[in-house]
């Protein structure tokens, strides 16, 4: 038997092209029903994405951090790629603006009488904002501390608004 390779190629692209390309030994993606930990030889899987951090453990040990505003994740066993709607590191998410628009999204859906795709696009851009604000606020706790990316805070705030599954409903 061959041994595993210790690391796997990471490929993020968005709209506006190559993002990052490298060798990673792990990297955390944050799909659709939850985070996903990705390790060398991880099981094929296609998924999509929501908006949240993409931390990245490079073959170097340097740890990237991305903000990703949802996508698609392909992983192959030696290859992964993330197909990013936006993407932008954490140091650039402009948190004013960010709170701007959570104050107009919060300001849509308080409203009665809101067309059914309006209120679904508030809800979208609320999550997707204070995704934002979170990522910022974790990182720059971090920084204040005297720590870069290598030293980020990885504990995960506690699960919200997890859907509960009832598994026989789900059997044929």
């Amino acid at each position: 038997m061959m041994p595993q390779s210790r690391t796997f190629r990471l490929n993020v692209v968005d709209i506006h092209g190559e993002v990052y390309t490298g060798l990673a030994h792990f990297a955390a993606v944050p799909a659709e029903l939850g985070e996903i930990g990705i390790l060398p030889g991880h099981a094929p899987l296609l998924t999509g994405l929501r908006a949240g951090e993409l931390r990245i453990t490079q073959a170097d040990g340097q740890t990237q951090i991305l903000f990703l505003e949802g996508g698609l994740l392909e992983i192959q066993p030696d290859i992964v790629t993330i197909l990013a709607d936006a993407s932008l590191r954490i140091m650039d998410i402009d948190i004013h603006d960010s709170k701007e628009r959570i104050k107009n999204a919060q300001t849509t859906l308080a409203k009665a009488a809101v067309p059914a795709m309006d209120f679904a696009r508030a809800e979208l851009e609320l999550q997707r904002e204070l995704a934002k604000v979170n990522a910022y606020q974790r990182y720059q706790k971090d920084a204040q501390r005297g720590g870069g990316a290598s030293t980020y805070d990885w504990t995960r705030p506690p699960a919200q608004n997890v859907p509960k599954v009832n598994v026989r409903e789900l059997e044929d």
